[in-house]
């Protein structure tokens, strides 16, 4: 995995805010960066509101439609936000840029960590890619078991 200088996450998220990242560096590791990068600066309803309206944003400027079955999934985006926020509870001495790494490569952030908690079905849903759906598996309260 790779490991991002404060500089490199900086340019990561000026260019996903401005619709100038390319479709190839939209990758999990990039979706984390700004998970925590707005996590960290916001509340996790505030930080919501803005991944969703970047992410769209940024979807239509690479020419990803936001459709039924692709582009901007809420119940991924709202999942990995509220895992991003209690990263940074548990860590609260570590700075955005330790964060950013430490998460990215921690055995929460690997990309199939949201099928500990969601059945494959439910997650890829129709309904979970408009709207939060609850995990069907394990609770998010679980983490904090």
């Amino acid at each position: 995995m790779k490991n991002y200088t404060m500089a490199e996450i900086r340019h990561l998220i000026d260019r996903f805010e401005n619709q100038k990242l390319p479709k190839v560096e939209w990758t999990h590791e990039a979706h984390l960066v700004v998970a925590i990068w707005y996590c960290s600066k916001n509340n996790t309803q505030d930080a919501l509101k803005q991944v969703r309206s970047y992410i769209t944003a940024h979807n239509c400027s690479v020419g990803t439609p936001n459709t039924d079955t692709e582009g901007y999934h809420e119940t991924i985006t709202k999942f990995w936000l509220h895992m991003a926020q209690l990263f940074i509870q548990t860590n609260p001495s570590d700075s955005i840029e330790e964060s950013t790494n430490n998460f990215i490569n921690s055995s929460v952030g690997k990309s199939d960590y949201p099928l500990d908690f969601y059945s494959k079905s439910l997650l890829f849903s129709v309904h979970a890619r408009h709207h939060w759906i609850e995990p069907d598996i394990k609770r998010l309260s679980a983490i904090h078991e």
